[in-house]
């Protein structure tokens, strides 16, 4: 095994000193802190409390082989059988998009030779972001069926037997883009250490993709689009969802999945193993990036810090798009990283259309993927082009590797406005799709966003101030800036303290390493648009750990001593116990392990849709109120979310708009009645609890009242409601429970106990 590690004057003691007393005092202040998110205010958790479980049961937690735990003999590997068929569909998704990406990105690259991990990145990259535009143009046609989904991939396979892309090895053409690297003898020990020490994180994260849907935002759109277009048939825009209209690549696996098994929960879960399999391709492409430029050990270091940080397995087991978007991010920046090292203007076009493709996927995968992604890298790409002849760079241009051709001039604005066009067209072909289905259905492509700009079709004043109020930060005191970091930094649940304990020391070798410097101001970019345009929580800073990761990675080559090196390897293996320890306990959420399936499903329901699954006859239809993660709901469900207009509030009320709803009439019994019974509605269920927490965050329509209910209670139009489980009252904090009393009719929730009506259903009597 060979390692970069690039000539350069030995460090100062002091310098290697420095740094080692940030590592020591970060660490300190890391594990010393409380996890606001697995605190409550009767009881805190802190790291300690951790490193204390993981001291009383450390035969079992740190087992990566033992999955009993308190779940006993339900759980265990003989139940491995039941997971094979989501394994089976999930490697054959990948397998399609690999095929797609190897022709196309085998037709861009031409005879451009790259290290094999760059390759894989960039096929299997490319290759499920066209797999995703494909799903998404099927189910706009309506032809949501494995055969049609698949063909694209069937016809890549004989293309690629045909030509022999893959064989590509002509000598006279054969083209390699410069590598930094100077190589070094690494020891075999080391190199066992570095592979071995990330295998229980690989398990436990497969292992965790095959995990039943449980958190809100999955089974209120990035898991309840695709089920509803499954049931439907089709992609069609949902009105009464308004994250469904979001660019949805990552959903677009799990439709794939969907059809593929033909069943919207299995689909599901093949479709979250599929996704899970983002963060392995995450730490193919930090390592990538290390191997070219920094080394080989930090590379290895770099895919270790990313797998061990628990929000990688957190994002694995929720299914969130992050996962999608954090690859793309990060393999957005190795593609123009290689459009800076490349100087010969016939094969550096060919990396621009690449990065502006992956740039463009970023932004299919979520929204923000413009600010943190595209904008970024395009003005990276923009400068390398301009400075292409450069010799100060950290990335040294060389015609020696295989450049024949005349290098361009660094002056040259025509040469930057080639490669802009070619980028932004690149962009377009990967997140156009999404933008021009928006404009056709809505007349806004970026719906719901730049409603002042675009306007839509269905969203008003309103609504957008609502949204506006929802996801934007709510100050801009500067002052706050550093606690802000350190929510990001040390207090974050699931962070890891190697990244910002080794990332920062990398900046002392900027001076070595301009790949550093570049990097760190990348990670800037990401926490100052964090700050300045999100709401601030963690999901918008995550795509940057990839980014952190590598940071971390390339710390190796601040010193040569054994005191730095064997140092840094011993902070990795305490985190990595640390986090593998964290990572199997309840405080990352929900992770299903080996447990068996049939019971696995049932945990993360809630006891009133469980016993509503079980109970509603087989032709209910049921009107949720207040309540949008209906995923697992078995029976046919009618409902809205927070940010879409009420649809009891639209069936129910005689007011012609919704500007007064608080005290607005109702419609006649007989005309609600015949709404009712032409949507074919049967029962009506009302979640108290949720509309309490959103008109206490988001905002909720004051129409939706207790006696409303009363009312159509007194008419005949629906039967006494059933109390499930009621909520206990006295946990409510004060402005809770006046929030409540000041809802008319809302003694019908309350009678004075300790407990409270929070969730109600009630039967339609037609």
């Amino acid at each position: 095994m060979t390692d970069a590690n690039p000539s350069s004057p030995v460090q100062p003691f002091w310098v290697t000193g420095c740094a080692a007393v940030w590592v020591v005092v970060f660490l300190g202040c890391f594990f010393n802190q409380v996890l606001p998110n697995n605190s409550s205010a009767a009881e805190t958790l802190t790291r300690g409390d951790i490193w204390e479980y993981i001291r009383s049961d450390w035969p079992t937690i740190l087992n990566p082989l033992d999955y009993s735990g308190a779940a006993g003999p339900e759980s265990g590997w003989h139940n491995v059988a039941q997971r094979v068929p989501f394994i089976r569909t999930a490697a054959v998704i990948w397998f399609a998009a690999w095929c797609l990406g190897r022709l196309v990105v085998g037709l861009v690259l031409g005879p451009v030779q790259l290290l094999r991990s760059e390759r894989t990145v960039f096929d299997l990259g490319v290759g499920l972001s066209l797999l995703t535009l494909w799903t998404l143009l099927c189910g706009l046609a309506g032809q949501l069926n494995s055969g049609i989904l698949l063909t694209p991939s069937g016809v890549a396979i004989v293309v690629l037997l045909m030509s022999r892309i893959t064989r590509f090895r002509s000598t006279a053409e054969r083209w390699q883009v410069p590598r930094t690297a100077v190589r070094s003898t690494v020891n075999r020990g080391l190199f066992l250490f570095l592979v071995i020490l990330p295998a229980p994180f690989v398990l436990h994260i497969f292992l965790g993709g095959m995990t039943p849907p449980f958190d809100f935002d999955v089974c209120e759109y990035h898991l309840q689009g695709p089920k509803e277009w499954l049931q439907r048939g089709s992609i069609q825009t949902l009105e009464h969802n308004v994250y469904t209209s979001f660019p949805f690549l990552s959903e677009m696996l799990s439709l794939n999945a969907m059809v593929l098994e033909d069943d919207w929960w299995r689909g599901a879960i093949a479709g979250k193993l599929a996704l899970s399999s983002f963060q392995f391709l995450s730490a193919i492409c930090v390592f990538a990036i290390c191997q070219r430029w920094i080394g080989m050990v930090p590379g290895f270091i770099a895919a270790i810090a990313l797998l061990s940080t628990p929000w990688t397995t957190r994002i694995s087991i929720i299914a969130y798009s992050e996962g999608a978007i954090s690859f793309y991010l990060v393999a957005s920046i190795m593609a123009g990283m290689l459009v800076a090292a490349t100087s010969d203007s016939r094969h550096r076009w060919r990396f621009v259309v690449l990065t502006g493709f992956l740039s463009g996927s970023a932004m299919a995968a979520k929204y923000p993927g413009l600010v943190s992604v595209v904008i970024p890298v395009s003005l990276f790409v923009a400068w390398s082009v301009w400075r292409s002849q450069s010799s100060a760079t950290d990335v040294p241009v060389s015609e020696s590797a295989g450049s024949t051709g005349p290098p361009d001039r660094a002056t040259n604005p025509r040469l930057v406005l080639r490669c802009g066009v070619v980028f932004a067209f690149a962009v377009i072909l990967a997140v156009g799709p999404w933008l021009l289905k928006n404009a056709v259905a809505t007349g806004n492509p970026v719906y719901p966003l730049a409603y002042s700009i675009f306007g839509a079709n269905d969203w008003s004043p309103e609504m957008d101030a609502k949204w506006q109020k929802g996801h934007s930060p709510d100050d801009h005191d500067v002052t706050n800036i550093p606690a802000h970091l350190m929510d990001v930094a040390v207090r974050s649940d699931w962070q890891s303290g190697f990244l910002f304990a080794f990332a920062v020391p990398a900046l002392l070798i900027v001076r070595r390493r301009n790949t550093v410097g570049w990097l760190w101001l990348y990670v800037i970019w990401m926490l100052a648009t964090w700050w300045a345009l999100t709401h601030r929580i963690d999901r918008f800073w995550i795509p940057v750990t990839p980014v952190l990761a590598v940071l971390a990675g390339a710390a190796w080559q601040l010193s040569t001593t054994r005191f730095w090196r064997y140092g840094m390897m011993l902070v990795l293996l305490v985190c990595c116990v640390f986090n593998y320890g964290f990572c199997r306990l309840p405080v990352v959420g929900f992770h299903a392990g080996l447990l068996d399936l049939t019971e696995a499903r049932k945990q993360p329901i809630r006891q009133e849709i469980r016993l509503l699954n079980s109970t509603l006859p087989s032709n209910a239809r049921v009107l949720m109120v207040g309540e949008a993660a209906v995923f697992n709901a078995t029976f046919d469900v009618v409902y809205n979310t927070v940010f879409d207009e009420s649809i009891f509030e639209q069936w129910t009320s005689a007011a012609s708009d919704s500007t007064a709803s608080k005290n607005a009439p109702m419609k006649s019994a007989d005309k609600i009645r015949s709404v009712f019974r032409a949507q074919k509605i049967t029962h009506i269920y009302v979640n108290w609890s949720e509309i309490l927490r959103y008109r206490q965050t988001y905002g909720y329509t004051d129409f939706v009242t207790p006696d409303r209910f009363v009312k159509l209670q007194s008419v005949g139009l629906l039967a006494a409601p059933v109390t499930f489980f009621p909520g206990d009252w006295t946990s409510l904090d004060r402005q809770k429970q006046a929030e409540v009393s000041s809802w008319h009719g809302a003694a019908s929730l309350t009678d004075g106990s300790r407990f409270w009506n929070n969730i109600q259903i009630f039967r339609v009597t037609l």
